[in-house]
């Protein structure tokens, strides 16, 4: 949920940035347009009054009129060029009396006086639906005119309270569309919200193996689909990994029942055939290499029952207080007891502060584990090595490190328990250490494997110190 409440925020925010700049773009927008305006229509540098105001200062006085301006008044090229320049169509100058004095491209449907009323009218607002300006000059009025279509002429008074509130007003306004766009975008936000957190709710289902199905609905309605869909995938194929986990655990059972007996016959064969002293040197070699053989058979079903049990969590751990360093010195021991040949040399190095270390622990499968890597690096130096085992404290946690005078563990094998694929028709037994490896790893540790001065692979178990 936290992170769908990030989300939220995110759209809040978002929201925001976007309205905010899509407002900043149509306030630039409006400022070009205007821009653009003014300069169209000759304003940006020079005012109407202005103007009209070179126009009128072009006027001269003539000795005699002409037959389109009856008076004595002319307009120089320079006020024609202005009059052409400001985009004007006609321009006429009235006198005291409301009568055409002079006239520049005066349409024909306009009269040749104007009353008081007229001059009021047109000043104010149209002449005869031309847009005009009106500047008086010498007691007359210069009038020039726009195109019908080129102009509109808007005439706006208000009170001098109502323009000095403007502040306030723009304040008001802009203070309730930002209150109405947080309300919106809440609103819009917890729909959001309200529609996503079924989503949210399925996928951590999901994440949990949990069955899901959600209401197809709303604008999510595509994604929990989607979800509900993926649910009952998952669902089929635990089903189908149950079965074959099932499968798998019901034939090593059944494998480890049905051999047993057999093999027990053989090995009690094979022993009583090498002890019986009527059978020459050959035969009798030949009944032990069978006996041991059968021992390493036995060895292998047990490894693969154990291996079946951790991995599915089958195994209790019978757990009990122990010394690391005791149980080490003890399964030297016992190598030791059973006869380990003379080509074999196993040596331990205990440090000092490890002898007050007190464990829980399954001692058994702990036992088994340093079997198991010990009687790797017997099984693999023929010739005889030197076996080292070593066992230290550092910063609250133990460490056991086994390794041997001889190649060490094979990189094909680290590279099989890392996980890396073998090479075409390699062959990889691995079963041993990939059974250590699940020992301690359900002791609450890690076991790697680690090259050391001479290049060759040894194993490094890593446990947290309980108290000692």
């Amino acid at each position: 949920m936290k992170s769908l409440m990030k989300i939220i925020r995110r759209y809040v925010v978002s929201a925001a940035v976007l309205a905010l700049a899509v407002a900043l773009f149509n306030i630039g927008v409006l400022f070009f347009i205007g821009f653009q305006a003014v300069q169209r229509f000759g304003e940006s540098r020079m005012g109407a009054g202005e103007q009209l105001e070179n126009v009128a200062a072009q006027f001269t006085v003539s000795a005699h009129g002409t037959m389109e301006n009856r008076a004595r008044y002319q307009l120089s090229e320079e006020g024609y060029a202005y009059l052409e320049e400001y985009h004007f169509l006609w321009s006429m100058l009235l006198d005291e009396g409301g009568n055409v004095v002079w006239s520049w491209r005066l349409p024909g449907e306009l009269p040749g006086s104007y009353g008081l009323a007229d001059v009021a009218k047109f000043s104010r607002w149209y002449l005869m639906d031309y847009p005009v300006r009106v500047w008086e000059m010498d007691g007359m009025l210069l009038v020039s005119g726009y195109g019908k279509e080129h102009a509109v002429k808007i005439s706006l008074m208000y009170p001098l309270n109502q323009i000095r509130s403007i502040p306030q007003y723009l304040s008001v306004i802009v203070g309730m569309n930002v209150a109405l766009f947080l309300a919106l975008s809440l609103w819009f936000a917890y729909r959001f919200y309200y529609s996503l957190r079924p989503v949210c709710a399925g996928i951590d289902a999901l994440a949990e193996k949990t069955p899901v199905l959600l209401a197809e609905k709303g604008t999510t309605a595509e994604l929990a689909a989607r979800l509900n869909q993926a649910s009952r995938i998952l669902e089929k194929q635990d089903q189908k990994l149950m079965q074959r986990d099932d499968a798998r655990t019901s034939w090593i059972a059944g494998v480890s029942h049905d051999i047993r007996t057999p093999l027990a016959l053989i090995m009690g064969y094979s022993e009583a055939l090498t002890e019986n002293p009527k059978l020459g040197e050959e035969p009798r070699g030949q009944a032990e290499a069978i006996r041991k053989q059968s021992l390493l058979i036995r060895q292998l079903i047990e490894d693969l029952n154990l291996t079946s049990k951790l991995e599915y969590h089958a195994q209790p751990l019978r757990m009990q207080e122990y010394c690391p360093a005791v149980l080490l010195r003890e399964t030297v021991a016992e190598y030791y007891n059973e006869g380990l040949d003379e080509r074999y040399e196993i040596t331990v190095q205990a440090a000092h502060q490890t002898e007050r270390i007190r464990q829980q622990g399954d001692v058994p499968l702990l036992k088994r584990v340093l079997r198991n890597v010990i009687g790797n690096s017997i099984r693999h130096n023929p010739e005889g090595c030197r076996i080292m085992l070593q066992l230290s404290e550092d910063m609250g946690w133990i460490v056991w490190r086994l390794w041997d005078s001889g190649p060490g563990i094979p990189e094909k094998v680290v590279d099989a328990l890392e996980g890396e694929a073998s090479g075409p028709g390699e062959e990889v037994h691995v079963m041993g250490l990939r059974i250590v490896r699940q020992i301690i790893t359900a002791h609450g540790g890690h076991a790697d494997f680690v090259r050391n001065e001479e290049g060759s692979y040894g194993v490094e178990f890593v446990m947290p110190v309980e108290f000692g």
